[in-house]
């Protein structure tokens, strides 16, 4: 029960931080979600970096831990048989030889040989030098690997080969007084050796080593290890660069659309930039979208006008029918004045006043009355240039007293077209009146003809003061001029005989440069009656 008891107690101590341990990942995470995508990206990237290089710094360190294992045996073992090797040599050397002189080499010699011999078959892979740093000459004992009995000249080459491979550590623990311990050989044949002076009186007289060769097993898989070891800091290196570059792309990209959209905001016909890849599809799916939006725009804009223009139209019309019945009572008055007062002086220069001011408004409202009633349309073949040609010959009189020269550039494969011809020259004299009211001081006109088999275009560019932007956009609503006179009828009606052929009309211009006026007419237009576009009827449509 009291282990119950703890158990509990334990289990509501660790509960609350467990909570906290997870309330705290869950921070951590929402923090995360917070950062920018490149940030997320290079965290991601680390993270996943990370677990390798873990890994192998665990076995650099596991593996440095077990040559040091190896080689601390190693060490031990020869330095026990080396430690009792010299201190037997040196009391033999005490006990015979009493004279003040060197020890001859051939005694040294004697004395290892009588020393080592014994312990050769109990170290069979192990090797045992002697060097008598007066002759440099190297007394050898044991093999580190014995295939077969040498000739004499083979032995002495064998101790030349030696002596040259351990002379280095021969002579620095002879210099040394202090005993060594090293690796020496080739990286498929190592040997671990363990050098130690014989010092006797305080001098040094020989130096004796032993040496004993690694398994090839364990340098070979070290070998190995430091090859994969690099191979794969190498590997990580590049997938480090390669990751950082794409993180770069990505975020270049990223940050082009970011910027695009951003413009985008301010002007839907802004379109983003052409990209690569995913994010290309994404850039050119969103452009897709805006054209349809900026088309959508423009059709809204094109009803907004058509309903605007129906609600004008009624009023144009009403108005014009309540206008014009006072208008004709006022011109029989006149022409009864004339007749009964015509002996009276000065009634000639009144009437002929009243006379101009009555047709002035009667023509108002004819055009009132164009605008508003529908209309019916006399359809025929024709040539567009030819239409042209002769506007522009009508009007070459006014254009050259107003020094505006025209430059047509028709193109002679023009298709010809279905069109109510007098609608149609009555549009390219309004067009060409307004650009050159547009150019006071004069200027130039071109009049330029393109087309498809199934679209004609035809364009107006004028070196005239220009629109400004808060007048386009009313420049074809009803009753809108910036002229001291007009009706401000002119673009409208111009408008409406445009879309009455299921074509267009747009404008484009720059301020104190020029407006260019571009007319699409199909070559086989399903045609409407006004009455349709204008709704005098209040049919409510």
């Amino acid at each position: 029960m009291r282990l119950r008891s703890g158990l509990n107690e334990a289990a509501v101590r660790i509960l609350p931080l467990k909570g906290a341990f997870f309330l705290k990942i869950i921070k951590t995470l929402s923090s995360f979600k917070g950062n920018n995508l490149k940030k997320q990206i290079v965290i991601i990237i680390a993270v996943i970096m990370l677990v390798p290089l873990v890994v192998l710094m665990n076995d650099i360190f596991f593996a440095s831990r077990t040559d040091e294992v190896v080689f601390l045996d190693k060490e031990q073992r020869l330095e026990a048989l080396i430690k009792s090797t010299n201190n037997e040599i040196s009391k033999n050397l005490e006990s015979q030889w009493t004279g003040s002189e060197d020890i001859p080499s051939s005694m040294l010699q004697n004395e290892f040989t009588q020393v080592v011999e014994p312990q050769i078959p109990a170290n069979l892979d192990i090797r045992f030098s002697l060097y008598v740093p007066r002759t440099e000459k190297i007394t050898l004992l044991g093999f580190l690997h014995a295939y077969r009995i040498l000739s004499p000249e083979e032995e002495a080459q064998r101790e030349k080969e030696i002596f040259a491979n351990t002379k280095l550590g021969l002579i620095a623990a002879e210099m040394g007084k202090e005993p060594l311990f090293r690796i020496s050989g080739t990286w498929d044949d190592q040997i671990v050796e363990y050098i130690s002076p014989v010092v006797f009186k305080g001098k040094v007289v020989a130096v004796i080593s032993a040496g004993e060769r690694l398994n090839p097993f364990f340098y070979q898989s070290n070998y190995i290890r430091k090859l994969l070891r690099y191979f794969t800091l190498g590997v990580l290196a590049l997938v480090m660069i390669g990751a950082l570059i794409i993180i770069r792309n990505i975020t270049t990209g990223v940050d082009r659309l970011k910027q695009g959209l951003q413009s985008m905001e301010t002007d839907i016909h802004h379109l983003l930039p052409e990209m690569s890849g995913e994010l290309g599809q994404v850039a050119r799916a969103i452009n897709r979208m805006a054209v349809s939006l900026t088309e959508k725009e423009r059709l809204e804009d094109q009803l907004r006008q058509s309903e605007h223009l129906i609600a004008l139209g009624r009023l144009a019309t009403g108005v014009a029918h309540e206008l014009r019945n006072p208008i004709g009572i006022i011109k029989i008055l006149v022409e009864l004045m004339k007749q009964e007062y015509s002996q009276v002086s000065g009634i000639e220069e009144f009437t002929r006043a009243i006379d101009e001011q009555v047709d002035r408004q009667d023509m108002e409202v004819q055009e009132l009355l164009d605008f508003g009633r529908p209309t019916t349309v006399a359809i025929k073949e024709c040539s567009v240039n030819d239409l042209i040609k002769g506007v522009v010959s009508f009007l070459a009189a006014m254009l050259r007293k107003q020094n505006v020269s025209v430059v047509l550039q028709l193109d002679d494969n023009l298709s010809k077209i279905s069109a109510d011809t007098e609608k149609l020259k009555k549009v390219f004299v309004n067009l060409i009146l307004n650009a050159a009211e547009a150019m006071p001081a004069g200027g130039e006109l071109d009049i330029i003809t393109k087309g498809t088999d199934d679209l004609v275009s035809i364009s107006f560019s004028d070196t005239g003061v220009g629109i400004p932007a808060e007048e386009k956009l009313r420049i074809f609503d009803p009753f809108y001029t910036t002229k001291k006179t007009g009706t401000g009828l002119g673009l409208s009606i111009s408008y409406q005989n445009i879309i009455l052929h299921g074509g267009t009309i747009e404008v484009d211009s720059v301020l104190n440069k020029g407006s260019t006026f571009i007319i699409n007419l199909p070559v086989r237009p399903q045609f409407c009656d006004r009455g349709e576009l204008l709704d005098t009827k209040n049919s409510g449509n």
